[in-house]
């Protein structure tokens, strides 16, 4: 009888240069099992498909696919396959100092646990995700970082120890309408999210909130975009697709043509063909 192929396994372990305190972890199992341990970090997870199953706090759990995975910091545990297939997942482990610190920069404090272990909210499954992956492919500093504030403010709110903040909306429009005149003036450089801060006097987390109130739009979305549409216009006028993405800022041709698709539907060397 043919043996049935066994899937491969991997793993990647990394800490990426615009957070050096975070750890980041992508990974694939089938047969691998985790002893029991535990992590000095928060440890936060998205199950991108298959299960884990974990041995947490006296039960087994099974974590299915598209759900969201919290171990709190200390809390021992195992991780083993939920299912036959195995699992594919990444995991954030976020030092308790980092979760402290990069709320009190905020209007909100939040404790560095989550008051569920399994979550199922499409949503911040779906943050978690983008967050995740702009962490480890090349991306825009002011993406990398308004992505990881979407996604903690989304799990500490719902979550955790972080709750809503007095809106300021008052006050908000005229500083949203700084940042956007910012970007505007800024459009071909690596905008951070820092800069953006220093420009309206906003907090990360009242920057983003506010400017997406006003606009439908993230900064960072709103950075693309002008990236995109000035990319139009260089190549109608006759520019290379290499030329272009080095003139607006992209590192390379592929976070050109990915965002280039994501707006207009195709990749930038099929348009004007």
């Amino acid at each position: 009888m043919r043996e049935k192929p066994q899937k491969k396994e991997f793993s990647k372990l990394w800490r990426p240069a615009r957070i050096p305190e975070v750890e980041l972890l992508s990974a694939s199992f089938q047969q691998f099992e985790f002893s029991r341990h535990w992590h000095d970090e928060l440890a936060i997870g998205v199950i991108e498909s298959g299960a884990e199953g974990l041995f947490y706090r006296g039960n087994n759990i099974v974590v299915p696919q598209h759900h969201v995975v919290a171990i709190n910091p200390s809390e021992v545990h195992t991780g083993f396959a939920g299912c036959e297939q195995g699992w594919r997942y990444r995991m954030f482990y976020f030092p308790p100092e980092f979760i402290s610190g990069y709320f009190d920069a905020s209007e909100k404090h939040a404790e560095p646990v989550i008051n569920t272990s399994l979550i199922d909210n499409p949503a911040l499954f779906g943050r978690l995700l983008q967050c995740h992956i702009a962490l480890e492919v090349p991306s825009l500093n002011l993406t990398q970082s308004s992505l990881l504030t979407l996604a903690l403010e989304h799990l500490f709110t719902q979550y955790g120890t972080a709750k809503p903040a007095h809106e300021l909306a008052g006050q908000a429009q005229n500083r949203t309408k700084q940042v956007r005149d910012y970007l505007h003036d800024h459009w071909q450089e690596n905008v951070s999210l820092e800069a953006l801060e220093a420009v309206s006097g906003l907090t990360k987390y009242q920057l983003i909130r506010y400017f997406k109130a006003h606009y439908g739009l993230t900064p960072h979305q709103f950075l693309l975009l002008l990236k995109v549409q000035k990319a139009k216009g260089l190549l109608m006028s006759g520019h290379s697709c290499v030329d272009t993405a080095l003139s607006c800022g992209f590192f390379d041709q592929s976070h050109f043509t990915r965002n280039f698709k994501r707006a207009f539907g195709v990749p930038p060397k099929h348009y004007l063909v």
